[in-house]
């Protein structure tokens, strides 16, 4: 009988007698599957010195978890410039070689891909502090015997598991993983979150900081999407299969909804330079309460023509709530959603509709509530 075997019976017989905690055979369980972790980042994108505070944490974070090997995504400079690499060889040296804080024996792997930015002024002697650990255009790299491939953007083919870095995405949105065609994760970003066409701006997304932990095991991939800003846990991890082939989808398609007492208010404004405002208020969906959280919601006022009951005009927008890429612990603020007078015609009442709406596009039912027009 292999050690690992005998381990997870020796395991069962304890839960049996009852010395130890079912949670705790769980996870002693996984540890005794992982063949690696690895730590995942993309766009740092270091100019000084005080920019490179949240690689630095992150860094910090996989050192704790000790990692296997970390792979960082291009951008990995503002410019590319000598100094700004040097400031990329100094993040690492902070953690890992701080005659201070204490030097790791044994470092993990590190495997540093340039982006566009960073390629558009390289050259070979840039890379001193970093030696073969920097790649060009990224490609395949090995932890303890399995490969992954690691690309400053999302590859064209191949069937390796890929991590890359294509745009800034919020890795709360289930969209970064790409399961029904192959194992590839998009890793989010250091430097912020950009969002999608439509939506109205979000400011704390500009301040972001995502990342993710791999713990592979030989059958499976578990992803962790990491917020740094909390050192916390941002959703549930992708539980994504290793080999090749037709991937299991074990994403969360449930159509998320309202529970039944959440109401919808609309509070009337008015701004020194945009005039009289309507602004539409509401709870955010989360898991905890409905069993799904939602990815956004799309707002509609409809402007009525009591003569005859007609909708006038209909005017959406898309929102996220306030600290969507943040955990669900996190993302308790209110939503909301501001409308102006002048953007609206002339009207005895106004109907308001929020729409919650999931990952995948789908829609649940929506909140409404009609106020006078003042």
């Amino acid at each position: 009988m292999s050690i690992r075997r005998l381990f997870i019976a020796a395991a069962a017989v304890f839960a049996i007698c009852g010395c130890m905690d079912l949670g705790d055979i769980a996870g002693a369980i996984d540890d005794m599957r992982t063949v690696a972790r690895i730590g995942i980042v993309a766009h740092p994108e270091l100019s000084w010195p005080k920019s490179a505070g949240n690689l630095q944490r992150a860094f910090e974070y996989y050192r704790i978890r000790k990692v296997d090997a970390i792979v960082v995504l291009g951008d990995l400079t503002k410019d590319g410039y000598l100094n700004q690499y040097r400031v990329l060889a100094q993040a690492w040296d902070s953690v890992f070689c701080n005659p201070v804080k204490g030097v790791v024996k044994d470092p993990p792997r590190r495997i540093f891909v340039l982006g566009d930015r960073d390629r558009e002024r390289f050259k070979p002697e840039f890379a001193s502090g970093l030696g073969d650990d920097l790649s060009i255009d990224g490609g395949e790299f090995e932890v303890n015997g399995f490969r992954f491939r690691a690309m400053s953007s999302r590859p064209a083919d191949g069937d390796l598991p890929t991590f890359y870095a294509d745009g800034k995405m919020a890795l709360s949105d289930e969209l970064c993983w790409y399961p029904r065609v192959r194992p590839y994760v998009n890793a989010g970003s250091l430097s912020g979150i950009e969002l999608k066409a439509g939506y109205e701006p979000v400011p704390k997304a500009k301040s972001a900081s995502q990342g993710l932990l791999a713990t592979v095991y030989s059958d499976e991939i578990s992803v962790s999407r990491i917020d740094f800003g909390d050192n916390a846990v941002v959703a549930d991890d992708w539980r994504i299969p290793r080999n090749g082939g037709e991937q299991k989808v074990q994403l969360d398609s449930q159509t998320p909804e309202f529970w039944s007492d959440t109401e919808l208010r609309v509070l009337p404004g008015n701004e020194s330079k945009k005039g009289l405002s309507y602004k539409v208020v509401w709870p955010p969906i989360l898991a905890k309460h409905t069993g799904v959280r939602a990815h956004s919601y799309e707002v509609s006022v409809f402007a009525l023509d009591h003569a005859d009951e007609k909708y006038v005009l209909v005017k959406r927008k898309y929102v996220l709530s306030p600290n969507f890429h943040r955990a669900e612990d996190k993302d308790t603020e209110p939503v909301s959603c501001r409308f102006y007078e002048s953007e609206l015609p002339q009207s005895s009442s106004l109907r308001f509709t929020v729409t919650p709406i999931s990952n995948f596009g789908v829609k649940g039912r929506a909140l409404e509530l009609t106020v006078p027009v003042r």
